[in-house]
């Protein structure tokens, strides 16, 4: 995965505020369990690897109370638990998958941080079908 900014292309779909929730809650459910990578890119940051490789748990917004923020968590288990804030966000972009790329998700701030979160497309962490053991004795 190599994207550094998916909101200068084309091919991408901004989120309006008011469909947040709606738009990541089915994100989150569409892709739960991908492989995922979440870089952070700023001028006070720099390009920082936050994550790699790690399951995708899900995404949400907080936009009660004037809040803007956007939750990023990852992790299967309580030891491989990671949440990542993104404060004061002011736009979501959407890159649905193409090729064999999955989807990827940019997230705004207000100082100019672009959160970037890639995922693999679904057929490249489904389990395959399997047989029972039971079955086979």
């Amino acid at each position: 995965m190599s994207k550094a900014t998916v909101s200068r292309r084309g091919d991408t779909q901004k989120i309006a505020r008011d469909q947040w929730n709606a738009f990541l809650a089915e994100f989150t459910r569409e892709n739960r369990g991908a492989h995922a990578r979440l870089d952070v890119i700023g001028a006070d940051v720099g390009y920082q690897v936050e994550t790699d490789d790690r399951p995708f748990d899900g995404v949400a917004a907080d936009i009660k109370d004037r809040e803007r923020i956007v939750w990023i968590s990852f992790g299967s288990t309580p030891t491989d638990h990671l949440t990542h804030g993104v404060h004061d966000a002011t736009a979501i972009w959407v890159l649905q998958p193409t090729g064999d790329a999955g989807p990827v998700l940019e997230i705004e701030a207000e100082d100019g941080t672009r959160t970037v979160l890639e995922l693999s497309k679904p057929e490249a962490y489904a389990l395959p079908p399997g047989t029972s053991p039971v079955a086979q004795a």
